[in-house]
């Protein structure tokens, strides 16, 4: 059985990491509403930020914290000889 509300919070009125306690049970065959809870909540495992902003430093995270010039313009290096060197293997296999 599913159960739907709409209803509108202010930004008060919002917890973070919180959900509602189950009120609804299956008893003899039957559902059964619990009003004496209705209004308990109970806190999860929660991140305290957002679903982006746990992505973006998920992303963050993966990258190299540092790196020096030298490092970078010797990689930049590498392709341009490998395509030196191609461009070379086939100007002398045309001659």
């Amino acid at each position: 059985m599913t159960c739907q509300a709409r209803s509108s919070y202010v930004s008060s009125e919002i917890k973070w990491g919180y959900r509602f306690t189950p009120v609804l049970t299956l008893e003899d065959g039957f559902y059964e509403v619990d009003y004496n809870s209705f209004h308990e909540i109970y806190e999860t495992s929660t991140p305290s930020c957002s679903a982006r902003e746990l992505a973006e430093m998920t992303a963050r995270s993966r990258l190299p914290l540092s790196w020096s010039v030298a490092s970078k313009l010797s990689q930049l290096d590498e392709p341009s000889e490998r395509n030196g060197d191609l461009a070379n293997m086939e100007n002398e296999s045309k001659v």
